[in-house]
């Protein structure tokens, strides 16, 4: 009577059968690395012998090897030593070992990094590939210029307009924007549940609180927004969503305070012309760091929360923004060149700040755009984000210098 087989030896094979000859293990230690690096840790078997025979699965003559993967982390050689027999030229398997605990590792490092970074770099490198493959007439001599300039000439006309009202036409153009900003920012950050209601008051309350009662109104206003923007949330979410209370308080204090600063300089002593110094310095030097990237960029500024600036597009920028700034002040004989020159260094640090930030909070929320307000300038927060640093930025340097 033939015995059942009980497992893959074999020595489980009838005795009436023939027997299929056993496989031969990976000999060495250096096939027994690249069977791990494979097929994962090799955990042979204990081994048992019954008369002449040998019963069970793999031999464990084979001395358990450490990953070299594993190896390469610590530090220590990547491959194993020369014992065993390894036939052939070990000098190209041992480069193609290396190659291959490259390769692993580098598999790894992708599949821990952030999803949602790789997911907008990928998206941008599609974009730049799209960019490149298309004809120089469709790209418009290989830009989004023209795109822009269209769209940036009515903005600018808008806030050449408001900012010339000034007063209660200022004031309400300022509210306009910081409560398109809340919505853009309350929708990038949708799943922390923020308050669109409550960070719209507080917005509007700071920047309200600015115009009719200075900069001590201002700060209390957004004091007064905390236990607001703690009880909208609380209320609207009963099982509390701290996140949320975050980012509508970011809203308050960010965008609050920054066009509250600009309705603070506009009623300052020239405000008007002040104003359009840091928008003409911040609007410019941002248009000389997209050109001077485009042309001449080649070292990344801080490639995790923004791939696509570069070191010489900043330094480009802010020569720009300074020179713009001097160059506005020659217009107006009440602000020297000393003054124009220094109100300009402040414009051009604090505006790439400004759009840094917005750059690391799109890249956290996972989404390329704030908004769609203006075109491919994308949304009031895209279009503003430098500004509101610059504004504050210039406004306490025209406190320093006694124009306020």
């Amino acid at each position: 009577m033939p015995v059942p087989r009980r497992g893959r030896g074999a020595d489980d094979v009838p005795d009436d059968e023939p027997r299929a000859p056993r496989p031969a293990p990976p000999r060495g230690r250096r096939r027994e690395a690249r069977f791990e690096l494979e097929f994962g840790d090799f955990e042979p078997a204990e081994r048992t012998r019954t008369g002449s025979r040998t019963r069970g699965d793999v031999s464990s003559t084979y001395e358990p090897v450490e990953p070299l993967a594993a190896r390469r982390r610590r530090g220590g050689d990547p491959l194993p030593d020369d014992s065993g027999t390894y036939d052939a030229r070990p000098g190209d398997r041992d480069r193609r070992v290396r190659r291959r605990v490259a390769e692993v590792e580098q598999r790894g490092a992708e599949r821990t990094a952030d999803p949602v970074a790789g997911e907008i770099a990928a998206l941008e490198r599609f974009e730049d590939a799209i960019e490149t493959v298309r004809k120089p007439s469709d790209r418009g001599g290989g830009s989004d210029l023209g795109a822009r300039v269209i769209v940036a000439v009515p903005a600018a006309i808008v806030a050449v307009f408001l900012v010339a009202q000034g007063g209660p036409v200022f004031v309400a153009g300022i509210v306009a924007f910081g409560l398109i900003g809340v919505w853009e920012l309350t929708r990038m950050f949708a799943k922390t549940r923020p308050s669109l209601v409550a960070g719209g008051i507080g917005v509007v309350a700071v920047i309200l609180a600015a115009a009719l009662g200075g900069r001590e109104a201002m700060l209390t206003a957004v004091t007064a927004a905390i236990p607001l923007v703690f009880l909208a949330v609380a209320l609207g979410h009963p099982r509390g969503s701290m996140p949320g209370v975050a980012v509508t308080m970011l809203g308050v204090v960010w965008i609050g305070l920054a066009l509250g600063h600009a309705v603070l300089l506009r009623d300052g002593d020239h405000g008007g012309g002040i104003v359009l110094n840091v928008l003409i310095g911040t609007f410019l030097g941002d248009t000389g760091a997209y050109l001077g990237g485009r042309m001449f960029g080649s070292r990344k500024l801080w490639q995790r929360v923004s791939p696509n600036k570069t070191v010489e597009g900043l330094l480009i920028g802010i020569v720009t923004a300074i020179a713009a700034t001097w160059f506005a002040g020659l217009y107006q004989d009440w602000l020297s060149g000393t003054e124009a020159l220094l109100l300009g260094l402040a414009i051009a640090v604090a505006a790439p700040l400004g759009d840094l930030f917005e750059s690391f909070l799109k890249r956290d929320a996972g989404t390329k755009d704030a908004g769609g307000l203006f075109g491919v300038h994308g949304g009031v927060l895209d279009r503003l984000d430098a500004a509101m640093f610059a504004i504050v930025a210039g406004y306490y340097v025209w406190l320093a210098m006694g124009g306020v």
